[in-house]
């Protein structure tokens, strides 16, 4: 009818934005029922036995591989300020919002939305612009996408089981789309215009740099993961690669926060059931170690930066950044 035809559009709308929550709901009932599943056919004596097998030597181990990790996502943000906003922003400032950035969406999940908050808050504080912001929250996230692709193409031309001999051929055409980009990269400064949007990627140098860090990001965070499982339970490196990758990838899709659930049920699946009482204390100390701790220590670093902000504002001299 004429009298309810202007209201159409607006309600598709609001059902276009409804579906990506609804689709999110789907997915962490389907990881809830599973898990459900999965966990119902261990026993407590089982996990209890695979928590005291745990070794502290390989908690160590995994907090150590967290802090290799977290250290090259600061280096991110630092490499992203220098090529985006050279010398207008401090390294320590740089790296501290890598950091915390980083571990709040690692937890949270919505990595755009919780870590470009918390890089806005903190850039903010040196007077960069939206822009400048955007900038670089697409240039460290460019370089942990860099990471993803480095680690499934070194997987892949590995031959990993999974694969049944068919790795390779995916894994050469990743190395060279690796090449062509690079060699792209270097003619001159490219950016890509999608709509409204403008996409300026780093020069072949940068992007380089990029790929190089991005590899022993991605292996530090894998292995922070594979330390914990024991040698009896554990596949080989190679062959665990493109589980943990595919489970990440999976949660960041589901846009469930932290990929909670749905990290955990196809890491369940993808072991034989007398491996998973093990699993699941890696998962549950992985979590600890990967998750929570760079958490609470980001928010505690980052009431102090607050704290002193309204102290007094933030040195942003050039001399800081060299």
């Amino acid at each position: 009818m004429p009298a309810d035809a202007p209201t159409t559009p607006s309600a598709s709308r609001s059902l276009l934005r409804f579906l990506p929550w609804l689709g999110t709901l789907v997915i962490l009932g389907a990881a809830a029922w599973f898990l459900r599943h999965y966990l119902a056919s261990m026993s407590w004596h089982d996990i209890k036995a695979a928590w005291t097998r745990l070794p502290p030597s390989r908690i160590a181990g995994s907090i150590a591989c967290t802090c290799v990790s977290f250290t090259v996502l600061a280096a991110f943000d630092v490499l992203a300020v220098r090529s985006a906003v050279p010398g207008r922003v401090p390294v320590w400032l740089a790296a501290f919002a890598g950091v915390v950035s980083n571990a709040m969406s690692n937890t949270l999940g919505f990595p755009a939305l919780t870590g470009g908050a918390v890089r806005y808050r903190i850039y903010t504080a040196v007077g960069l612009t939206a822009g400048d912001i955007a900038r670089i929250v697409w240039l460290a996230g460019m370089g942990v996408a860099l990471g993803f692709v480095v680690v499934t193409t070194g997987a892949l031309v590995w031959e990993p089981s999974i694969a049944h001999g068919w790795g390779r051929f995916p894994g050469v055409a990743l190395v060279l789309f690796l090449v062509v980009g690079l060699a792209w990269l270097a003619r001159k400064p490219r950016s890509v215009t999608i709509w409204r949007w403008t996409l300026i990627f780093p020069s072949a140098p940068v992007a380089g740099t990029q790929l190089l860090m991005g590899a022993v990001e991605m292996t530090a965070a894998i292995s922070a993961f594979y330390i914990l499982l024991p040698p009896e339970s554990a596949p080989p490196f190679v062959d665990f690669l493109p589980i943990y990758v595919a489970a990440v990838l999976a949660g960041v899709v589901s846009h469930v926060p932290g990929g909670l659930g749905v990290f955990e049920t196809i890491m369940i699946a993808s072991f034989p059931p007398e491996a998973r009482p093990d699993l699941l204390t890696a998962l549950v100390c992985y979590r600890l170690c990967y998750g929570l701790l760079p958490l609470a220590v980001s928010l505690l670093s980052l009431g102090v930066f607050e704290f002193r902000r309204r102290a007094g504002p933030v040195s942003s001299t050039a001399g800081n950044d060299e």
